[in-house]
């Protein structure tokens, strides 16, 4: 009887200690999964910032398409554009 209880009691350590193995050095160990949840973090981070960026530009179209006078200002400073029969003037340093 006692030799059966030794047998299931060796059993039950073995499975324990292979379970600790699995957690630890496994492919969804503990530190892995860590690790996958910082990556997470990182990655939102990142995803948020560039959504930032998105909602940026977007307002920035919208105001090009509504605010006809920001539109010609862009035309007029980015790309030195002038309405017809105007003279335009460049000033050099």
């Amino acid at each position: 009887m006692h030799k059966k209880l030794y047998t299931a009691l060796i059993a039950i350590a073995i499975l324990i200690a292979i379970m600790a193995v699995q957690l630890i050095f496994g492919q969804n160990s503990i530190p892995r999964q860590q690790r996958v949840k910082e990556n997470i973090a990182r990655y939102q981070e990142e995803i948020d910032s560039l959504q930032k960026v998105i909602d940026g530009y977007k307002h920035e179209i919208e105001r090009i398409r509504e605010d006809s006078l920001y539109k010609e200002s862009i035309l007029r400073t980015r790309y030195g554009m002038s309405r017809k029969d105007e003279k335009a003037f460049q000033l050099v340093h």
